[in-house]
């Protein structure tokens, strides 16, 4: 039912591109299944890629079918009656020939599972969108989730950036993130950015910091914007090796100057790798001595670019030391420092502990509170899930993406009942509801236990 470049796809065997041994036990036919990414069809072939390995895979009509239908509603045991009634097949049959794929699909990460079904929820305007005006970089860091480099052709225009700004500011969204690529290698960046702060959106600029000049700068300060620089290291050579780019150090920390010179409230945002771990601390120090108002750090996800780069991967323990040390500096007189990745388990536990309610909702706010917007338009709670099969600003208002994404709305139903492994039986899951899911997606298993959790690789 399945095939690739290289052949069939069956359920009994060791696969070469994944690394993992297919012919796991399904659920049982009660459990939904959802298949959320792109099917497309090439002459009479439909062919689906796998977004963490880009690997092409070739499916039969009858293989299309049976994935269309893992909506993440329907149960396996009403996927197989349907299919059994269109293909006037037994249902053993059916099932019988639908394992592989579900088998081989499940293993690959790229099958989710839930008990229950998911529903649609009526949620208010995000209050923030991160939006990427473009893929095209100055720069090639190793681990850029959108391997941002050249600029895609169908990037949306300024008089479709101007539309979706009034989309935003009528349905209510107050900040808009500006990112990439990077967002001012755009000739209209500016165009976009006044326009938007007209609109009474509060403009943050997510960028490398290595095209600001003085009037860009004062550009800046007179829309009333943030900006967020990335700078990973105290250490030239460190940062430029990281970016790719040699000097780019030196014009980061440039611009971070002018920026802070012309009173634009700055956060350093660092991508904590095994490159720059050990030089925090002193970068810290750094953006202190530079004026900048916050310091975040960012724990490394290898996905696009990042993928090409997994010996930057940072332990668990390794960000637990790094967390209690900043958490140190919270009361320190120097920049405020970001919320973190389960800062939450360096609080005392209550006497009665924390007990979770199994309907509680688990993940970031992406898809409730705040989203991605691609720069080719796409609609994703963030931008680790680029290549599922959503909707795009170019054929749907946002408002109606917003309300109506199959994709949106799976991860709104998304409860503590489905988290598996140590994270489903800990104290401390009503707080952190779990984390970041798409670090787990990128180890091929969105529901597991935490990978980037300390408390999980204690156990």
């Amino acid at each position: 039912m399945i095939e690739n470049h290289y052949g069939i796809l069956t359920a009994d065997n060791y696969n070469v591109e994944t690394g993992m041994t297919c012919g796991s036990v399904l659920p049982d036919k009660s459990a939904v299944p959802y298949f959320p990414f792109r099917i497309s069809k090439d002459n009479d072939i439909w062919i689906t890629k796998d977004p963490l390995s880009s690997e092409i895979q070739e499916l039969n009509e009858a293989a299309y079918w049976l994935l269309k239908m893992c909506d993440g509603y329907r149960t396996l045991d009403e996927i197989i009656t349907q299919l059994s009634t269109s293909f006037h097949s037994e249902q053993d049959t059916v099932m019988r020939k639908s394992r592989s794929v579900l088998d081989e699909l499940t293993n690959r990460g790229l099958l989710w599972w839930r008990s229950e079904r998911m529903n649609y929820w009526k949620v208010p305007a995000p209050a923030g969108v991160l939006w990427d005006l473009t893929s095209k970089c100055n720069l090639r860091c190793r681990h850029c989730v959108v391997s941002a480099g050249e600029e895609c052709n169908d990037e949306l225009g300024f008089e479709d950036c101007c539309r979706l700004v009034d989309e935003f500011a009528d349905f209510g969204v107050a900040q808009l993130i500006l990112s990439g690529g990077e967002p001012m290698i755009r000739k209209d960046f500016f165009g976009i950015a006044e326009y938007a702060a007209s609109r009474n959106i509060l403009i943050q600029v997510a960028t490398n910091g290595t095209l600001i000049d003085e009037d860009a700068a004062e550009k800046l300060a007179n829309i009333g914007a943030r900006a967020q620089v990335s700078l990973d290291s105290s250490i030239p050579a460190i940062h430029d090796t990281f970016r790719q780019s040699l000097g780019s150090w030196q014009k980061t920390v440039d611009g971070i100057k002018l920026l802070v010179k012309a009173g634009v409230p700055v956060t350093l945002a660092a991508a904590v790798t095994t490159m720059n771990i050990d030089n925090i601390p002193e970068l810290y120090e750094l953006g202190k001595e530079l004026g900048v108002h916050t310091f975040r750090i960012l724990p490394f996800v290898p996905s696009g670019r990042g993928m090409e780069a997994l010996d930057l991967e940072v332990k668990p323990e390794r960000m637990q030391e790094l967390t209690e040390f900043l958490l140190g500096k919270r009361e320190a007189d120097g920049p405020e420092i970001a919320p973190m990745e389960f800062e939450c388990t360096f609080q005392p536990i209550p006497e009665q502990g924390f007990k979770t309610d199994s309907d509680a909702r688990i993940g970031c706010d992406g898809a409730i509170g705040y989203c991605t917007v691609t720069s080719k338009g796409d609609v994703l709670p963030c931008n680790y899930f680029e290549g599922a099969d959503v909707e795009n600003v170019k054929d749907r208002s946002f408002r109606w993406i917003w309300d109506n994404s199959r994709f949106l709305n799976y991860f709104r139903s998304l409860k503590a009942s489905d988290m598996k492994g140590e994270c489903s039986r800990c104290q401390w899951l009503s707080v952190c509801r779990g984390s970041c899911i798409a670090a787990n997606f990128t180890r091929r298993d969105l529901f597991q236990a935490n990978c980037h959790c300390w408390l999980v690789n204690e156990k």
